[in-house]
């Protein structure tokens, strides 16, 4: 991810209070990994054609669907 970025002091200054290790820590671990945001899916999207499709792209560590809270069914988006 870090390659996304032109300059890396361009970064926020967020720092995450639950993260137990130090801001350098914090710094390398957000250089290093990434996450993708997913929106506006089909409600009928399973998590298997999700990873199908991305997996084209690179290896998937993790699929988190967003579910309905109450009826736990698929509501549209995803982070990968």
């Amino acid at each position: 991810m870090a390659s996304l970025f032109k300059d890396p002091n361009l970064l926020s200054a967020y720092r995450d209070r639950r993260f137990p290790g130090s801001q350098e820590e914090f710094d390398h671990a957000l250089q290093t990994s990434a996450t993708v945001y997913i929106g506006n899916m089909s409600f009928y999207t399973t998590e298997e054609q999700i990873y199908e499709l991305f997996s084209r792209a690179g290896e998937i560590k993790k699929i988190v669907m967003g579910l309905d809270k109450n009826s736990k069914t698929p509501c549209g988006f995803c982070f990968i």
